[in-house]
């Protein structure tokens, strides 16, 4: 062999360990991040065993995680308490309000095509005898009603809840236009945000008259289709029924599934994990929707507070771990969580069959903070201290929390309000998860209880026993 020979084979040489470098290399940070990836999901997976079957928040939930492109999924619990069905990523589940970005990107692609205008005036696209209100002659846009800034209330005053397990099954799109024609705007359409699912559910309806559909029509042919969601409906049919998991109160008892005819945009799409996985990712990678859902991400304004954004649909909350974009649903018998954070590549899908929100559960897996969540564990409190704690609490004039007990479960009710049971955290703090409330009894040296006070939603409310 000459010296010419001898070093080519030492540069092939030399090149060959250098590609079994990068290729170990390429090794190792794969297993890395699969190692990080599979300890958050164990930790994910303990988190959802603790709210299932210790603290009692749901009957069942079906989880879909992505990070770096890679789909997984947790399954707890139970469908069908009934059977014991247990819960798996083929299971159907009511999504509720995450409808609402389904709903924002079937109308990105009616702009992405040029159909319509995001600052469009939706009355163009109405019957004659609708007339939307208007204020200062701003009116209504496509844009307002996706993002929560079209001055439409929350809900129209003219439902009429006959039937409060389904509340919205009566509510037609005839008393919507009614409505409207009426209603008058209390401020300047984009002034300021308030969230309406009458908003959303105009915005659904309006982009089905325009493509000559219903709603669960349009968006088959706009959204599910394309992103290949088979097993996305609005009506469920015969088909899927078997699959569909029954649905439950903060009490975990069996409940209505909801309806929403004339609001579907709002929140009537049924949905498993395996689709809405499908959906997650393509929020997050490219795809044949990539342009309208990009639009979407856009933030159009504030939404209650500096660090909090909207777009179409998503809400966007500035974290130290980069933005987050997320929405959550419930019904009266499910609860939804979607989210993704771009900047770590990490998306979380939570599909529950009660309607208490997991919404920090999706939340701190984003931001990375699972560890530093709080996991209560109820404990037992004797009948004789349950008795010490029963009384009427006045926490303003003219409403009274009754605290009563049966056996060894305590209750509370408020003026007007059904009785609602509590679970112990101690000998004298109680919660009710489903309205997420929290109560503390301050106890005399007799463990007699002298006075309460109740936490919710932000309220720190105290309340004097009565005599």
């Amino acid at each position: 062999m000459n010296n010419k020979e001898t070093n080519s084979k030492q540069q092939s040489n030399k090149k060959a360990s250098s590609s079994t470098i990068i290729v170990v290399l390429i090794t190792l940070i794969i297993a890395i991040a699969s190692g990080s990836s599979s300890a958050a999901n164990a930790e994910l997976e303990k988190v959802l065993k603790h709210k299932v079957e210790t603290e009692k928040l749901s009957v069942g939930i079906a989880v879909a995680i992505i990070e770096n492109g890679q789909v997984s999924f947790i399954n707890v619990g139970v469908a069908n308490k009934e059977t014991a069905q247990e819960i798996d990523q083929n299971t159907l589940f009511e999504i509720g309000s995450v409808s609402k970005v389904m709903t924002s990107t079937a109308l990105a692609t009616f702009v992405d095509e040029g159909t319509l205008k995001l600052s469009d005036p939706v009355q163009n696209y109405l019957p004659k005898s609708v007339k939307l209100p208007m204020k200062n002659d701003k009116a209504i846009t496509f844009e307002s009603l996706a993002s929560h800034r079209s001055g439409l209330p929350r809900l129209p005053s003219n439902m009429q809840f006959s039937n409060p397990l389904n509340p919205y099954v009566d509510y037609t799109t005839e008393m919507m236009y009614e409505f409207l024609n009426q209603y008058t705007l209390p401020r300047e359409v984009g002034e300021s945000p308030e969230y309406s699912n009458l908003a959303v559910g105009l915005l659904g309806h309006t982009l089905a008259k325009i493509d000559d559909m219903n709603y669960e029509q349009m968006l088959m042919q706009r959204v599910l289709k394309p992103l290949k969601m088979k097993d996305t409906f609005v009506d469920v049919p015969k088909s899927a029924l078997t699959r569909r998991s029954k649905g439950h109160n903060g009490n975990l008892e069996t409940t209505d599934y909801w309806q929403l005819p004339a609001m579907a945009g709002a929140g009537a799409v049924v949905s498993d994990a395996t689709d809405m996985a499908l959906y997650l990712k393509a929020n997050m990678q490219q795809n044949k929707l990539a342009s309208a859902i990009k639009l979407t991400h856009q933030p159009t304004a504030e939404f209650g507070n500096s660090l909090t954004e909207v777009g179409l649909g998503w809400i966007i909350q500035g974290t130290a771990d980069g933005d987050v974009y997320m929405h959550n649903g419930q019904t009266g018998g499910f609860a939804s969580f979607i989210g993704f954070n771009p900047t770590s590549h990490k998306g979380i899908v939570i599909l529950s069959n009660t309607s208490i929100l997991m919404d920090e559960v999706g939340y701190s897996y984003l931001t990375n903070s699972l560890a530093s969540l709080k996991l209560t564990t109820p404990v037992k409190v004797a009948e004789a201290e349950l008795a010490k704690l029963i009384g009427r609490y006045e926490l303003v004039p003219g409403f009274i929390l009754s605290i009563t007990h049966d056996e060894d479960k305590l209750f509370v009710q408020g003026t007007g309000q059904p009785r609602l049971p509590l679970t112990a955290n101690s000998i004298n703090e109680f919660v009710n998860n489903a309205v997420k409330a929290r109560i503390q009894f301050e106890l005399d040296a007799n463990g007699i209880a002298t006075s309460l006070t109740m936490y919710q939603g932000g309220q720190t409310l105290p309340g004097k026993k009565l005599k």
